[in-house]
C-alpha cells in the first residue's frame, strides 16, 4: 500500500514538474514576443528621431548660407570702409588744396589792393591801364579757379555723403549678421536640448517598459506560485481524505471479515423495513447462503 502510494505521489510530481516546464516555457514565449514589440517600437522611435535630426541639419544649413552670405557682405563693408577712408584721404586733400586756394586768393586781393594804391599813387595813365589789365586778367583767374575748387568740393561733398550712406547700409547689414548668429546660436541650443530631451524620453520610456515587464513577470510568478501552493494543499487534502475513507473501509471490512460477521444480519431488520428486506433478498439472491437466505422473510 505504501509503495503504491510513493508510487502516486512520483507520478504527481512528475506532471507537475511538466506543468510547471511547460508554463514556464509559455512565459518564455510570451516575454520573447513582447521583446520583438518593444524592438519594433524602439525602431520607430529611432526612425522619428532620425526624421528631425534631418529636419535640424537643414534648417543649420540654411542658416549657414545665410551666415556665408552675411559674411561676404561683411567683405563688402570691408571694401566700402577702405573706398570711404581713400574718399575721407581725398576730401582731406581737397580741403588743403582750397585752404590753399583761399590764401592765395587772399594774397591775390591784397596784391591788388597793393597795386591800386600805388597805381593811385602813379601818375602815368599807360602804366595804370597796364596793371589794371593784368589786375582783371587775374582776378579773372582766381575766379575761375575758385569756382573750379567750389565745383570740385560740391563734387566731393555728394561722394561723401553717398560713401556715409553706404556706411550706414553696411552698420545695418551687419546688425543682421549679428541677429542671425545670435538666432543660429538660440537655434543650435534648442536642438541640442530637444535632442537630450528626446534621449532622455527614449530612455525613461526603456526603464519604464523594463520596469513595467518585471512588475508584471514577478506577480505572475508570484501568482502562479499561491496557485500550484494552492492545488497543491488542495492535492494533499484530497489524498488525505481517500487515504482516510480507504482506511475506514478497510478496518470496517476486516471487522465484518473477522470480528463480527453477523453485524450486518443482525442490523438490517433494525434499518430496514420487511419490503425493502424482501427486495435486497431478490436482488441478492444468487450471492446469499443459506443461514443469510434463512434469516431474509419468506
Amino acid at each position: 500500500m505504501e509503495e503504491i502510494i510513493q508510487g502516486a505521489l512520483d507520478d504527481f510530481s512528475q506532471t507537475k514538474e511538466i506543468l510547471r516546464l511547460e508554463q514556464a516555457k509559455k512565459n518564455l514565449e510570451n516575454l520573447n514576443l513582447d521583446l520583438e514589440r518593444d524592438m519594433l517600437n524602439l525602431d520607430e522611435a529611432n526612425q522619428a528621431l532620425l526624421v528631425q535630426i534631418r529636419e535640424k541639419e537643414l534648417q543649420i544649413q540654411s542658416l549657414e548660407k545665410e551666415i556665408t552670405k552675411s559674411i561676404g557682405l561683411a567683405g563688402e563693408r570691408d571694401e566700402f570702409n577702405l573706398t570711404a577712408y581713400e574718399r575721407e584721404e581725398e576730401l582731406k586733400n581737397l580741403e588743403l588744396e582750397t585752404a590753399k586756394l583761399e590764401r592765395s586768393n587772399e594774397i591775390l586781393t591784397k596784391n591788388v589792393n597793393e597795386l591800386r594804391v600805388k597805381l593811385s599813387r602813379k601818375t602815368p595813365e599807360n602804366l595804370k591801364e597796364v596793371e589794371k589789365e593784368n589786375l582783371k586778367q587775374m582776378l579773372e583767374e582766381s575766379k575761375v579757379r575758385l569756382q573750379k575748387a567750389t565745383d570740385f568740393c560740391t563734387e566731393q561733398e555728394k561722394e561723401l555723403a553717398k560713401v556715409i550712406s553706404e556706411c550706414q547700409s553696411v552698420d545695418q547689414l551687419c546688425k543682421d549678421q549679428a541677429y542671425y548668429i545670435k538666432k543660429y546660436q538660440e537655434i543650435l541650443r534648442l536642438m541640442e536640448n530637444d535632442r537630450e530631451m528626446l534621449l532622455l524620453e527614449t530612455e525613461i520610456k526603456k526603464a519604464q517598459s523594463i520596469y513595467s515587464k518585471s512588475d508584471l513577470i514577478l506577480e505572475e510568478n508570484l501568482f502562479k506560485k499561491l496557485q500550484r501552493h494552492f492545488w497543491f494543499r488542495i492535492a494533499q487534502f484530497v489524498f488525505l481524505i481517500i487515504l482516510f475513507f480507504t482506511r475506514m473501509l478497510s478496518f470496517g471490512f476486516l471487522y465484518l471479515h473477522l470480528i463480527n460477521p453477523d453485524f450486518v444480519l443482525n442490523n438490517l431488520p433494525k434499518i430496514m423495513d420487511r419490503d425493502t428486506l424482501w427486495r435486497l433478498r431478490n436482488f441478492l439472491l444468487p450471492s446469499l447462503n443459506l443461514q443469510a437466505e434463512d434469516f431474509l422473510p419468506h
